[in-house]
C-alpha cells in the first residue's frame, strides 16, 4: 500500500515537470507584439563634394605617356601655366627605334634594287648571246642535201627552235623578276610608311610634353574609374582627363551606395549631407542622377556601389570645397505610421509569406502580405493587426489548423 501511494506521487510529479517544461518551451520563444510604428526607408551613403561644372584638361598626343611632374593640387593656376609634364626618355627611345627601322628598310630597298639591276643585266647578257646565236644559225643554215646531210640539216633546225624557246624564256624571266621586285618594293614601302607614321607620332608627342591650364582657377586632379588620381610615374593614355578647373559657384555631391543597400532609389529623393570636416552642419539636396548599374570603386575590391549625383539646395563656397568627404542619408520613404514587424519574423515558403501567430499558449502559421521594407522591419498590409503577438523565431511545436 505504501509503495502504491509512492508510485502515484512520483507519477504526479513527473506530469507536473512535463507540463512545466512544455510551458517553459513555449514561453522561451521570443515574441513581438504587433503595433503601429513610424516607418521610413533611408539609405546610408558616402562620397565627396565636386563641381557640377568644370573645364576638363585631357592628356595630349595620341599615345600613352609617363607623368614626370605635376603641379600641386588645390593650387590656383593662371591661364597658360604648366600643370603637368611628361617624361621624354621613353618617347625619345621609341622615336629612335622607329628611325633605325626606317634606315634598315632603306638599306633593304637599296639591296633589292641592286639585286634587280644585276638580274636584269644577266638576262640582257643572255639575250645578247641568243641574238648572236640566231645570227650565226641564220647565216650558216643551208638545207641543200647536196651540201649537208639530212641529219645535219635537222640539227640546225632543232638548234634554232631551242634558241627561240630560250629567248621566250628570257623574256618571261625578265617580266617575272620585274613583278617579284615590284611586290617586294611594295611590301618594303608599306613597312616604311608604318614606321614613318609612328615616328611622326612620336615627334608630335615630343612637342606636347607639357600640359598648360586653359584658363585661371583652382586646379583639381581628376579621378579615374577606380578612384585613383594621376601621380608621378603613372602611365596616362591619350585623351584621359587628368585635371579640371571647377566652377566653385556651382557645387554638387557625388555619393556611393552599397549595391545590396540600394532600395528603390529614384530621382528627386531628398538627401541629407554632412561634411566630415564640419559634422555639425547638415545640408540637403535632391538626387539628379542614379547610375544604371553598380560598379567597384577600389582596385582589387569586388564590392560594388551605385554612383549617385546630388544637387545641393544651398551653396556654401567657404565649406563646400572640391574633394571634401561627406556622409549622406537618402530618404527613400518618408516617415508614416503603419503596421510593421521585424524582418526575422517573416518566413517564406513556395512564394508565400507567413508569421507564427500566438494563440493562447500555442503558435499557428498565419499567411501575411508584406509591403515595403528597410534594413530592419517590413510593412504588413494584410494578415496581422495591432495587438497580435508573433514569434521572432521558429517555434518547435506549431498548432495544426482544422481543415474543416
Amino acid at each position: 500500500m505504501y509503495l502504491s501511494k509512492t508510485a502515484k506521487l512520483a507519477s504526479l510529479c513527473a506530469l507536473f515537470v512535463l507540463i512545466t517544461a512544455c510551458e517553459e518551451e513555449q514561453t522561451s520563444v521570443p515574441t513581438y507584439e504587433v503595433s503601429e510604428r513610424e516607418f521610413k526607408i533611408s539609405v546610408s551613403a558616402f562620397g565627396e563634394i565636386e563641381a557640377a561644372e568644370a573645364q576638363k584638361i585631357a592628356s595630349p598626343g595620341n599615345q600613352p605617356m609617363i607623368l614626370e611632374w605635376l603641379a600641386p593640387e588645390n593650387s590656383i593656376v593662371q591661364a597658360g601655366q604648366v600643370i603637368a609634364r611628361f617624361d621624354a626618355q621613353r618617347i625619345l627611345k621609341d622615336s629612335r627605334d622607329e628611325e633605325l627601322e626606317m634606315l634598315k628598310l632603306q638599306q633593304d630597298m637599296t639591296k633589292n634594287n641592286a639585286i634587280q639591276t644585276q638580274q636584269q643585266k644577266d638576262i640582257e647578257s643572255d639575250q645578247t648571246f641568243v641574238k648572236h646565236e640566231f645570227a650565226f644559225v641564220d647565216r650558216f643554215a643551208i638545207d641543200d642535201l647536196r651540201i649537208y646531210s639530212q641529219l645535219e640539216i635537222i640539227d640546225t633546225l632543232q638548234n634554232r627552235d631551242f634558241l627561240e624557246a630560250k629567248d621566250d624564256f628570257l623574256e618571261w624571266k625578265e617580266s617575272s623578276i620585274d613583278q617579284q621586285h615590284a611586290s617586294e618594293s611594295a611590301v618594303l614601302n608599306i613597312r616604311n610608311s608604318g614606321h614613318a607614321a609612328k615616328y611622326d607620332r612620336y615627334q608630335q608627342a615630343l612637342s606636347k610634353l607639357e600640359v598648360v591650364a586653359p584658363y585661371s582657377g583652382l586646379l583639381i586632379y581628376e579621378k579615374d574609374r577606380r578612384g585613383e588620381k594621376p601621380s608621378v610615374g603613372q602611365t596616362v593614355f591619350p585623351g584621359r582627363a587628368i585635371a579640371n578647373i571647377p566652377n566653385l559657384d556651382n557645387m554638387q555631391a557625388r555619393i556611393f551606395v552599397l549595391a545590396n543597400d540600394a532600395i528603390d532609389l529614384a530621382l528627386e529623393q531628398t538627401v541629407k549631407i554632412r561634411l566630415d570636416a564640419f559634422p555639425g552642419r547638415v545640408f540637403s539636396g535632391k538626387i539628379n542622377n542614379v547610375a544604371g548599374f553598380p560598379r567597384s570603386i577600389e582596385r582589387g575590391n569586388p564590392v560594388t556601389y551605385y554612383e549617385i549625383t546630388v544637387t545641393l539646395d544651398v551653396q556654401d563656397k567657404q565649406l563646400m570645397r572640391p574633394g571634401r568627404k561627406i556622409t549622406a542619408q537618402i530618404e527613400v520613404k518618408k516617415p508614416e505610421m503603419t503596421i510593421v514587424v521585424p524582418l526575422q519574423a517573416i518566413h517564406h515558403d513556395e512564394g508565400e509569406s507567413y508569421v507564427y501567430l500566438k494563440l493562447d499558449s500555442e503558435f499557428s502559421r498565419s499567411e501575411v502580405i508584406s509591403g515595403r521594407k528597410n534594413q530592419y522591419v517590413v510593412e504588413i498590409t494584410t494578415g496581422v493587426t495591432t495587438g497580435d503577438v508573433i514569434a521572432l523565431s521558429t517555434p518547435e511545436s506549431v498548432a495544426v489548423e482544422d481543415p474543416s
